[in-house]
């Protein structure tokens, strides 16, 4: 069997909808590495978000901010910063329209405002609370994402106003913003070629609009079952939901565990 480089999403499919990871997912992680497979993070979240991950899982390497930020082999081995002009003509255009920001970097997020619902609400869903206030925190500080606030009926104020940055919806009320550039699979390549695996060997699971990318260009691309409908279009293979041991119905289904009794 060919060992694989293999790439798992945070929300939505290495957690389910209670950010715990089912017990037959580890079971999954446990086998996959047995067999000799190389597993990694590929998330939207920070390095310093995705810790606490790392730690459960004894995964080591990672891809962070939906590809601007690699870590393998113990180092960073790419960085992807968002540009800082970019960031102020956005922080500029979202004030006028009373739209909140928060800017990440690795180890640190602030928000450009005391206080707002929808940030409150959304990183909330990530177990996370509502961070302090900062003025022009991209003039000290390496952003690699910033999270902007507005509802999808708004996505025409800001869609191609700047040449150097998307957006990509994460929540109902935010999106993420991000090099445009940038993506999971631009982290993957670079990961890969860190440790020494061809792109035909990778394998992606993911359930989010922030995955098309990776889904669509990895050796095969899984989508949870809970996954959204348009990262479907894009799948290899679809798995049952995160909650219905859908980890490791499609590890089993592709082959990439032995059975116990296998010589």
């Amino acid at each position: 069997m060919d060992k694989k480089l293999i790439l798992f999403d945070i929300d939505g499919t290495l957690y389910d909808h209670d950010k715990k990871i089912p017990e037959s997912t580890m079971q999954a992680l446990t086998m996959l590495k047995e067999a000799g497979h190389m597993l990694a993070i590929a998330t939207g979240r920070a390095p310093f978000m995705v810790k606490p991950v790392l730690e459960e899982t004894g995964i080591e390497n990672f891809i962070s901010f939906n590809g601007q930020y690699v870590y393998a082999n113990g180092a960073v081995i790419y960085e992807n910063p968002l540009k800082t002009d970019s960031l102020i003509q956005l922080e500029k255009h979202a004030f006028k329209h009373n739209h909140p920001i928060v800017f990440l970097t690795h180890d640190d997020l602030v928000a450009n405002i005391d206080f707002h619902e929808h940030i409150k609400t959304s990183l909330g869903t990530l177990h996370m609370k509502h961070p302090r206030k900062a003025s022009a925190f991209y003039n000290d500080n390496k952003i690699y994402q910033a999270l902007l606030f507005q509802q999808s009926d708004e996505d025409e104020l800001y869609d191609g106003m700047d040449d150097n940055i998307k957006f990509i919806r994460w929540h109902e009320v935010s999106r993420d913003v991000v090099p445009q550039n940038g993506s999971k699979m631009n982290g993957i390549k670079h990961l890969a070629e860190a440790l020494n695996f061809d792109i035909i060997d990778t394998v992606a699971f993911g359930d989010g609009l922030n995955d098309i990318e990776m889904i669509r260009d990895s050796g095969i691309g899984v989508v949870m079952g809970n996954g959204h409908d348009a990262l479907k279009a894009h799948a290899d293979f679809i798995t049952k939901n995160v909650d219905e041991d859908g980890i490791m119905y499609a590890v089993q289904q592709l082959n990439l565990i032995k059975e116990h009794h296998d010589e």
